[in-house]
């Protein structure tokens, strides 16, 4: 027995002992008590012995020497070895959790081995026992992506590159890519119509054919549609757009007027002395307003177009519809600029209230330097104007017209190599020059990165950002009609990133 089972059953014998002595009562026979006293002296007689051994074993234990550093390196290395070799089995059979959970059960390598076996079994029969799930592309999906394809290569060949599927619509004119697609991929006869009839089929406006067949399918006009919206939108996104470097995007989910609140920056942070507390830091802000406004045309691919062939249908008309989308945002941003508006504080975006309007005069170095210093000890909003904080801003697009584009360029270009200090020009490669043929006349203007504080705010509509299209068969006209809108706004945020100069 252990010494902690020698403990225990000392324990359980003297709690006997008392029981013994307990049973004896007064009026008992004689022979009964001198049985009970007999029972009680073995048991006393147990104690003892128990007694004793309990002392040996704690002195064997008090001398016996600890174990040695070598059974203690080969333990080490036999769980080493275990967890290896579960790690091991798992990773082998792509078991997931399960080494780590018999790593911390102390589960035996055999023990781990038969698991995995159940483990792997279980799997295999879940997987003979499911479906497989296999997405196939529909051969109508096929032939409407190389007959889109088609079109657009013949309208725009240098951008469109021919795929090997849509070779074999090559060289055939609108009506004949049509004619054959529906008789394709409906099975309809196209045969024996005119070409109006055949056009203003193909284009959803019939509602059977000769033959007396349906026209069960409207996936040509949507073919035609595609093609026009993408050709819009690529219009629209290669369009030159380089207001929106000057400005920052934040998209609206409605139409309702959206107030956005500049925050000031946070004033100094406080020594705090030891036990002492932290205050609160009073804020102050701003508060700018604008609401979202669509604006959208229409262009139609008429009967008459899909009989003549008119592929200007497919890529001259989108591309000025998607290039006018894309002016009319530029529209919408410089006219913030020009405009001059009230901002909510009710002064002048730019104005000598706001720091941020220079002497005019042309673009050189001590109007340059005006305008820097005017951008560097802009302050932030305060609760106490007193607290207010310089944000030591600096500019780094300088934005002109057409009448200052040289004029910046060239004094931007000089300097670099001076034959002497005084001939440096140190705005020589630090600003960004952006040219806007919107800007008339002789005015300049600097923005700082929209990165480091606000500037100009635009704003689509949640979900469709940019140019949006659909298309419907024509009511009012025979052919399919293709709508562009937009949903768009701009405003200007805060003035301190911003400054003027009426120039000379």
């Amino acid at each position: 027995m252990t010494l902690e089972q020698l403990r225990a059953h000392l324990a359980a014998l003297t709690s006997r002992a008392a029981a013994k002595m307990a049973e004896a009562v007064d009026g008992m026979a004689a022979d009964a008590v001198r049985a009970i006293e007999a029972d009680h002296a073995e048991i006393v007689r147990q104690i003892e012995e128990t007694k004793t051994k309990i002392a040996a074993e704690e002195a064997r234990s008090a001398t016996a020497p600890a174990p040695g550093a070598d059974a203690v390196r080969a333990a080490v290395e036999a769980e080493r070895a275990r967890v290896a070799e579960i790690t091991a089995i798992a990773t082998r059979h792509a078991l997931g959790d399960f080494a780590s959970t018999h790593i911390a059960a102390g589960t035996s390598i055999e023990a781990v081995r038969a698991a995995a076996l159940e483990a792997l079994a279980t799997r295999s029969a879940a997987a003979s026992v499911s479906g497989r799930v296999q997405v196939l592309t529909d051969e109508g999906d096929t032939v409407r992506a190389a007959v889109e394809c088609a079109i657009l290569h013949r309208a725009n060949p240098g951008a469109v590159k021919l795929t090997d599927a849509a070779r074999e619509w090559r060289g055939m004119s609108l009506m004949e890519m049509g004619r054959h697609f529906v008789e394709q991929t409906t099975g309809a006869r196209m045969r024996g119509l005119g070409k109006m009839e055949l056009a203003g089929a193909l284009l959803g406006l019939d509602t059977g054919m000769r033959s007396g067949a349906p026209m069960s399918s409207s996936d040509f006009p949507n073919i035609l549609a595609n093609v026009v919206a993408k050709r819009l939108r690529s219009a629209y996104e290669v369009a030159p757009q380089n207001w929106k470097k000057l400005s920052r995007q934040n998209n609206a989910p409605d139409f309702k007027a959206r107030a956005i609140t500049q925050l000031s920056n946070l004033p100094n942070l406080k020594k705090i002395v030891e036990g002492g507390e932290y205050t609160h830091a009073a804020l102050a802000d701003s508060k700018e307003t604008y609401s979202l406004a669509t604006y959208g045309r229409k262009v139609m691919i008429t009967r008459q177009a899909l009989i003549n062939d008119d592929l200007g249908a497919f890529d001259r008309i989108p591309m000025l519809f998607g290039r006018a989308a894309a002016e009319t945002e530029a529209s919408l941003f410089w006219a913030v600029i020009t405009s001059n508006p009230a901002m909510g504080d009710g002064v002048a975006l730019f104005h000598n209230t706001h720091g941020n309007l220079g002497t005019a005069g042309a673009i050189n170095g001590t109007t340059l330097d005006e305008a820097r210093q005017k951008f560097r000890t802009q302050k932030g909003i305060a609760a106490k104007a007193a607290d207010a904080e310089p944000l030591n801003l600096a500019p780094r697009f300088i934005v002109t017209g057409p009448a200052k584009e040289t004029e910046a360029q060239t004094f931007l270009a000089t300097g670099l190599y001076p034959t002497s200090p005084s001939g440096v020009n140190v705005f020589a490669g630090s600003l960004e020059q952006v040219v806007e043929a919107r800007l008339t006349g002789n005015a300049w203007y600097l923005f700082a990165d929209p990165a480091t504080i606000d500037t100009v705010e635009y704003a689509y509509l949640e979900g469709e950002e940019g140019l949006y299209t659909e298309s419907r068969i024509g009511f009012d006209v025979d052919g399919v009609e293709i709508k562009g809108r937009l949903d768009f706004a701009a405003k200007a945020i805060d003035h301190r990133g911003m400054f003027k100069n009426a120039g000379n």
